[in-house]
C-alpha cells in the first residue's frame, strides 16, 4: 500500500484487515510512548464512561507511582475509524477499549494481544458471569482456551418514556410494538414540537432496527443451515418496514435522519421526543439534566408479534499487539477490570456488571434500573445476536449499515433493497470465513 493514511478514506480505512498496516497516523491521534514506565490507554465509549475510567486510572497512577498511564478518550462517534488510522499509523496505545462488533476485525488485522499468558494466573479469572462469559465467545475476545479481552460491563436496552407525557395521556408503558406504535401516534404533536420517539437515523441506528427485525422474524440466525444469508427474508423486511415508517409518517423529527446517540438523547431529556430504547447509563444522564421520576420511567421492551428482544452486549479492555510494554500494561489492565474496579465503574455510569461479585447488588435491581436486570435474565426473551466472528462486522455495522438504511429513509430504494444488499454483503463475508475456516461457524444462543 503506498497511499498515505492521511488521505485514505473512511471505508478505505476500514478495509485494512488481514494485511500489512503503512502509512501515518492522523495528527493528534497517536498515543504510543517512548518511556518503558507510560502505559498508555485509548477509551472509546460515551462521555460518562470515560471519566469513570480516567478517575480509576488516576487512582491507579497514585497506588502505583512507578508507572505512569496516559488516558486518552476518543469521541464515540468517530471512534472506530479513529481507532483503525491509529492502528494504520502504526502508534497504536498499550491498551484500548473494544465493542463486540470491532473484536474479531481487530483481531484480523494482527492488533489484539492474546492475553492468556497473563489471564491463566490472575486471580480473577473466574469471576465472570456466565452472560460475559457467552458474550465473549461471541465476541471471540474467548477463542478456546485463548482471552483477548476482559470484559468492564454488560449493556442491555430498555424502554425510556417521558412519564409527564404518558399521564397527561393517560397511557402505560407499551407491551407489544402495536401497542408502542400507538403510543407515539399519540405523542406526536408537530404544532407543540413533540414527535413520539428519538430516530437514530444515523451512525448504528442498524441497532434499533435490527432489534425489530428479529421481533418479526422471531430468530437470531442471520445464515441457515447451508450458510445462506436470511436476514432479508419477507419477515426481517417487515420489522425493517416498520422502523422506516416511524420516519415516513412523521412520528419522529425530520432532521434525526441524521442522529446518533448524542442527538437522540438530548431530544429526549429536552422534550422534543416521548421515548427509545438505550442502555442504563442514560438513566444518569436524564438525572443530570433535570429529569427525575416523575418525569420519566423505564420499562421492558416491547414484544414483536413472534419475539420480545434483549439486545445484551459486552465491553472490553484489550491489550495491543503493538505494545512494547507489555508487562507494565497487564499490571494497568488487570487492576482496572479486577472486580472491585469494575463494579465500582459500573455502579457510577449505571450499568450492570460482568462479574458475579456484583450482579446481585441491588443497585442494580431497583426501580428505573429494574427493566434492565428483567431483560437480562428473563429466559424467555429472544437474545439479539450477531455473527461478530466475522471482521467485517465493525464495516458492517459502522458504514455499511448507514449508508443503506439513509437510502431507504430517503426514499431511494425500498426496505427489501436495503436488506437485499446488506445480506449480499454479509453472504459474501460468510463466504470468505468458511473458505478459511471450514464450515463449523459459531451460532448464537438460543
Amino acid at each position: 500500500m503506498t497511499q498515505n493514511a492521511n488521505s485514505l478514506t473512511r471505508r478505505e480505512m476500514l478495509k485494512l484487515t488481514g494485511g500489512a498496516l503503512l502509512g501515518t497516523a492522523l495528527p493528534g491521534y497517536g498515543c504510543s510512548s517512548s518511556d518503558k514506565n507510560t502505559v498508555t490507554l485509548m477509551t472509546a465509549m460515551s462521555e460518562p464512561k470515560d471519566r469513570s475510567l480516567k478517575r480509576l486510572v488516576d487512582e491507579f497512577s497514585e497506588m502505583h507511582p512507578t508507572i505512569r498511564v496516559e488516558h486518552t478518550a476518543v469521541p464515540w462517534a468517530q471512534s472506530h475509524s479513529k481507532i483503525l488510522t491509529i492502528f494504520a499509523g502504526g502508534k497504536p496505545p498499550d491498551l484500548l477499549t473494544v465493542s463486540t462488533q470491532w473484536m474479531a476485525e481487530f483481531r484480523a488485522m494482527g492488533a489484539i494481544e492474546d492475553l492468556t499468558p497473563w489471564f491463566q494466573n490472575w486471580a480473577y479469572k473466574e469471576a465472570h458471569t456466565d452472560m460475559a462469559v457467552l458474550r465473549s465467545k461471541i465476541a471471540t475476545a474467548r477463542e478456546e482456551d485463548n482471552v483477548y479481552g476482559l470484559p468492564i460491563e454488560t449493556t442491555v436496552r430498555a424502554m425510556f418514556y417521558r412519564k409527564d407525557w404518558l399521564d397527561e395521556l393517560g397511557l402505560q408503558p407499551a407491551m407489544t410494538r402495536d401497542e408502542w406504535r400507538t403510543i407515539c401516534e399519540r405523542m406526536t404533536d408537530p404544532q407543540k414540537k413533540r414527535y413520539g420517539y428519538s430516530f437514530r437515523g444515523a451512525n448504528r441506528g442498524f441497532l434499533s432496527w435490527w432489534a425489530m427485525s428479529e421481533e418479526f422474524a422471531g430468530t437470531n440466525e442471520w445464515f441457515d443451515e447451508d450458510h445462506r444469508c436470511i436476514i432479508n427474508s419477507p419477515e426481517h423486511v417487515q420489522g425493517l418496514e416498520f422502523w422506516n415508517a416511524l420516519y415516513q409518517d412523521g412520528l419522529v423529527p425530520k432532521d434525526s435522519l441524521n442522529w446518533g446517540y448524542a442527538e437522540l438523547v438530548q431530544a429526549f431529556w429536552a422534550g422534543i421526543t416521548g421515548c427509545f430504547e438505550q442502555d442504563p447509563e442514560v438513566v444518569r444522564t436524564c438525572y443530570e439534566h433535570g429529569m427525575d421520576e416523575t418525569t420519566f420511567t423505564t420499562a421492558i421492551m416491547p414484544a414483536g408479534p413472534k419475539a420480545r428482544v434483549s439486545v445484551a452486549d459486552v465491553w472490553f479492555m484489550s491489550m495491543t499487539s503493538g505494545s512494547p510494554r507489555k508487562e507494565a500494561a497487564w499490571e494497568v489492565l488487570s487492576w482496572l477490570m479486577a472486580p472491585e474496579q469494575v463494579i465500582r465503574h459500573c455502579k457510577e455510569v449505571g450499568m450492570i456488571p460482568p462479574v458475579k461479585q456484583g450482579i446481585n447488588d441491588p443497585a442494580f435491581g431497583q426501580g428505573l434500573y429494574k427493566p434492565f436486570m428483567d431483560m437480562v435474565n428473563d429466559p424467555t426473551m429472544l437474545s439479539s445476536w450477531y455473527p461478530s466472528y466475522l471482521p467485517e462486522m465493525g464495516e458492517f455495522i459502522e458504514v455499511r449499515t448507514t449508508e443503506e438504511q439513509q437510502k431507504m429513509l430517503l426514499k431511494q430504494q425500498s426496505p427489501q433493497e436495503t436488506l437485499d444488499k446488506l445480506a449480499d454483503f454479509m453472504a459474501a463475508a460468510q463466504k470468505k470465513y468458511i473458505d478459511k475456516n471450514g464450515p463449523d461457524t459459531p451460532r448464537p444462543p438460543k
